[in-house]
């Protein structure tokens, strides 16, 4: 029981670290930043 806990734990962490990067990258769109500008050129 306690491996399946830590993997729960671990899937739970990594979505919200998701919806934390997509509403800090919506969150730097709506203010100007250009998030394609840190590729570089190609």
């Amino acid at each position: 029981m306690d491996s399946s806990n830590k993997t729960l734990k671990v899937w739970i962490f990594v979505f919200c670290l998701n919806i934390v990067a997509i509403g800090g990258a919506y969150y730097l769109k709506s203010i100007g930043v250009d998030l394609y500008a840190f590729r570089g050129t190609s």
